[in-house]
């Protein structure tokens, strides 16, 4: 079997990396890594209504496929998935930071994940982490109500509220969290939900019994703080009022209680101080023009891949803003409509030569449609407009895999290499990719060593063991390397896997 493994290498038609995990990912490349257990825990938190979701429609993304030139729609992403996006996090972190240093947390740096989950939350965590489910900024019309609501949650943070009322939970929802996270990254490797929703259903009694929920003072502190916040920064502060009346008002319209008003308890009372700091500081600040057009760049991006129907019928043919033919574009290529998303992609091009985002995303199409020729300079491009991005070195390294030559491999390991350094626990596929290129230059040695990093990652314990031994054996000219292969033995056996 380890022979095997390291064989298939060695041949395209049995090569380890599943293209298609790797052709949705402009979006994303979904977290399906060990999440640090902090993590873990406060997306389980977060994510009140899971059980719920299990009896309404899911809102699915990312499943494996084949490379294919049909017209056919793209797999889709799964819920409960973590989004990890170059352009969406680092805008939404930028913002969040402006905001903890009104807020006096410069000792903190943001951390935002969006969870792939149609429900409307979001919620802070202890050390500067924010959760925000895809359907909230969905939701939100503009930038002031997206951001009056981050701005609550620093409030959270810079209140003390979560570490006082974490504490008890903390161990409880461990083994939960785990398992919707590690369910999810199986159903996302073997494109079948069932794991998924076998690892929700499972964890429902954990979910039922306790959450982080907020007291009504607790939010009506975080509340204010967030209005003194969006002053402070010259933001309006209608946007947070606008929210919150949102939310009310489906909740009056629903059976169903919503997620954020149960995890962020609403009362007229906290409605009417919002109303009432808003007139006793009457202001007619608008959202600075760049944050708003950005917003909705980023929401008609989020759109555009997880609901690409509603997304072209938001986004119309005529409408030649930005956002819009950006939203329109991505659409059409989940729907695997590649011509009409090429042709409006090169119209963004040609506005905005130096915009790394639209060059990815060409590249992702091109890569989808099969025309890896076209797909590797586009990426070329995008990488030297954002040469530090893990993400498009991890797409291009895959794109130059693809074109099956010796010096496409050793091009893709050079990309590769700083990933895994830099990234170690962050991208298993990664690993997985740098496993294949070593294997393509006859490097059976590394292959098996980046097969054991990965392995450990997804908490494979057999198969971690069987690679750093095969390492081990054909690494002993490799100091370094033979002494990293015993590293990740030790690990594995501190975990319980030996």
């Amino acid at each position: 079997m380890v022979e095997a493994l390291i064989g298939i290498l060695m041949h395209d038609k049995y090569s380890p990396v599943k293209p298609a995990l790797f052709r949705d990912p402009h979006m994303g490349f979904l977290k399906d890594f060990a999440m640090d257990k902090l993590i873990i825990k406060l997306v389980d938190k977060l994510a009140k209504s899971l059980v719920g979701i299990l009896a309404i429609s899911f809102l699915l993304f990312i499943a494996s496929g084949t490379l294919s030139q049909t017209r056919a729609a793209l797999p889709q992403f799964k819920v409960g998935s973590v989004i990890l996006d170059d352009e969406i996090k680092d805008n939404l972190e930028r913002w969040v930071q402006r905001i903890f240093d009104v807020a006096g947390l410069r000792q903190y740096r943001p951390n935002v994940y969006i969870i792939v989950n149609p429900e409307i939350n979001a919620a802070a965590s202890v050390g500067g982490m924010i959760f925000i489910f895809s359907g909230f900024m969905l939701k939100c019309d503009n930038a002031s109500q997206f951001l009056g609501v981050l701005a609550h949650e620093v409030g959270h943070i810079a209140g003390g509220h979560i570490s006082r009322s974490d504490a008890a939970h903390d161990q409880a929802f461990i083994p939960a969290a785990a398992a919707v996270i590690l369910g999810g990254a199986l159903a996302l490797a073997s494109g079948n939900p069932a794991p998924l929703e076998a690892a929700l259903a499972g964890s429902s009694h954990v979910y039922e019994r306790g959450m982080l929920k907020f007291s009504r003072t607790q939010e009506s502190a975080a509340d204010q703080a967030a209005l003194t916040y969006l002053r402070a920064l010259g933001w309006p502060v209608v946007g947070l009022s606008e929210f919150l009346e949102k939310i009310n008002k489906m909740i009056g319209t629903s059976i169903k209680m919503d997620p954020y008003a149960v995890t962020h308890p609403l009362t007229p009372d906290r409605i009417q101080s919002v109303h009432t700091h808003m007139e006793r500081f009457p202001s007619k600040v608008n959202m600075p023009s760049d944050i708003e057009a950005k917003f909705q760049r980023l929401k008609a991006k989020m759109m555009g891949f997880l609901d690409p129907t509603k997304a072209l019928s938001t986004y119309s043919a005529g409408d030649t803003s930005l956002s819009s033919r950006y939203g329109r574009a991505i659409a059409l290529y989940r729907q695997g409509q590649f011509e009409e998303a090429l042709t409006l992609i090169n119209t963004l091009l040609k506005s905005h030569p130096g915009d790394a985002y639209f060059h990815e995303l060409k590249g992702q199409v091109l890569f989808e449609k099969g025309e890896i020729e076209g797909a590797v300079p586009a990426l070329q491009k995008a990488l030297s407009l954002r040469p530090h991005s893990p993400l498009i070195k991890i797409i291009l390294a895959h794109a130059l895999i693809e074109r099956k030559s010796a010096p496409d491999s050793v091009a893709a390991i050079h990309l590769l290499l700083p990933v895994t350094q830099k990234h170690p626990h962050d991208f298993p596929m990664a690993w997985r990719l740098l496993a294949t290129a070593y294997g393509k230059t006859n490097q059976l040695g590394e292959a098996a060593l980046a097969l054991a990093e990965e392995a450990l990652l997804q908490e494979d314990y057999a198969a971690a063991t069987s690679q750093a031994k095969r390492a081990k054996s054909l690494l002993k000219s490799n100091p370094k390397a033979l002494v990293r292969a015993e590293d990740l033995l030790r690990q594995i056996k501190l975990k319980g896997g030996a």
